[in-house]
């Protein structure tokens, strides 16, 4: 019964453990991966507003329509072909913002591939301090490791810490079990039959 609740808590951390390494490996990926996602995206939109400036700043008239804030001294025709161009410059602009955000979305799941590449699991050496001497302290016994062996001076600390009782029971141990007196033996080599209790 002990061994199937140890087993079963085994489980436990075992399931605990491997959701707490999944989670902290998932956030890690998506992070970086939207992260890069929102860069490109943004140097995307960068390039594309610098030249949809460079544009509005070709068009004729354009500086002197700014100056004025849309009510420039000049014909009107020239006005309404100049703020005809200028909203075809925005519109394309917006277009051109909406195809780099869906190339960059349509990247996403070959960046999160990427990035869950770099994940690596790293186990410790068979030597390192961590495997030989685990900290079992916490369960309620000091553990100096499998195969170190333990100071004389920790020992005697130790065992002065244990109850009378079980000194006692280490005494006794030490002590050989007194003797057990030899039944009598008949001549013929048999042993005596025990009286009977009922005196049959």
């Amino acid at each position: 019964m002990l061994w199937k609740i140890a087993w079963l808590r085994y489980g436990m951390i075992q399931i605990r453990s491997l959701q707490y390494l999944l989670t902290m490996c998932r956030d890690w990926v998506i992070n970086n991966a939207r992260q890069h996602i929102l860069n490109a995206f943004e140097r995307l939109t960068s390039t594309r507003k610098q030249a949809h400036s460079s544009y509005l700043a070709s068009l004729p008239n354009y500086e002197v329509y700014m100056r004025y804030s849309g009510h420039p001294p000049i014909h009107p025709m020239y006005v309404a072909t100049l703020q005809t161009q200028i909203a075809e410059a925005h519109a394309e602009l917006k277009r051109g913002i909406d195809a780099d955000w869906r190339a960059s979305v349509l990247r996403y799941p070959e960046v999160l591939d990427y990035f869950y590449s770099l994940v690596e699991l790293r186990l410790p050496d068979d030597r390192s301090r961590e495997v030989v001497e685990p900290p079992f302290a916490a369960a309620g016994y000091a553990d100096v490791g499998y195969g170190v062996k333990q100071k004389k001076k920790k020992r005697r600390e130790r065992e002065g810490s244990v109850p009378q009782q079980h000194m006692a029971l280490r005494v006794m141990r030490g002590v050989p079990p007194p003797a057990v007196p030899t039944p009598p033996i008949h001549h013929n080599g048999s042993y005596p039959r025990p009286p009977d209790p009922y005196g049959y």
